[in-house]
């Protein structure tokens, strides 16, 4: 029997999910379309500190702590450059990071204000959301659920710090790995939003359960971190 995590897309997820990525893929690569699906959830003030694991630390990454983020963050299939890093801190994002004998061996990021995503194009959100982005676990670190440990301590961080009640995410339709473990988390889908793209055309939408959360995609005219003024209510 193979191991999971040499199966192919088609393997694990099944003929119908292979065929919807390869669709999804040619109307980005061909028609600029692009199509996700909004995910979000209630935080909640956990009523314990989080659950001790042998050999790990949990912690939450602010500006102060930049440079010792780097220090920790030097594998390249992190994908974290230590210009981003200082760039998003500066921005007021957080990283919360599952460290194992001095590096980072799991991440997310949060974001409270308009953030970039790929391409110029930003993504706002009502404010009483933490928007969670970049988020990855190194391969052999997968499967012990290192994420749903550390949600605790985001939350609690969240709430009591930044004075978010609420978390939202979006990913793309074709996306599964990132779907299951994202509802495997309580996340739950509210609907839709995409945006197509194609030379100088830019046209954002959304469907009304995106909008009851005030997300959205936008393009501003000069792409700068904090556009707080585009700010959805």
């Amino acid at each position: 029997m193979k191991d999971g995590r040499q199966l192919s897309f088609h393997e694990r997820w099944g003929l119908t999910a292979a065929a919807l990525k390869v669709l999804l893929t040619a109307l980005r690569r061909y028609l600029g379309i692009h199509l996700y699906g909004i995910y979000a959830r209630e935080m909640e003030m956990p009523s314990a500190t989080v659950p001790a694991m042998p050999g790990f630390i949990f912690r939450m990454f602010e500006l102060s702590a930049a440079e010792d983020l780097i220090a920790r963050s030097t594998r390249e299939e992190l994908g974290m450059s230590a210009e981003f890093i200082r760039s998003a801190l500066a921005k007021g994002d957080v990283c919360d990071a599952v460290i194992r004998d001095g590096e980072v061996v799991s991440y997310s990021w949060s974001a409270f204000t308009p953030t970039r995503d790929d391409g110029g194009v930003f993504v706002g959100f009502g404010n009483r959301y933490r928007y969670g982005y970049k988020a990855y676990t190194l391969p052999a670190y997968r499967g012990q659920h290192l994420q749903r440990v550390n949600k605790p301590m985001r939350d609690r961080y969240c709430l009591e710090t930044r004075g978010r009640t609420h978390t939202i995410a979006f990913i793309s339709i074709d996306n599964r790995p990132s779907i299951r473990m994202t509802t495997s988390l309580g996340y739950q889908r509210a609907g839709f939003a995409g945006y197509i793209s194609l030379g100088p055309l830019f046209i954002p939408f959304r469907t009304g359960g995106a909008r009851a959360q005030g997300f959205y995609f936008f393009m501003p005219a000069k792409p700068r971190h904090e556009a707080g003024s585009r700010l959805a209510g």
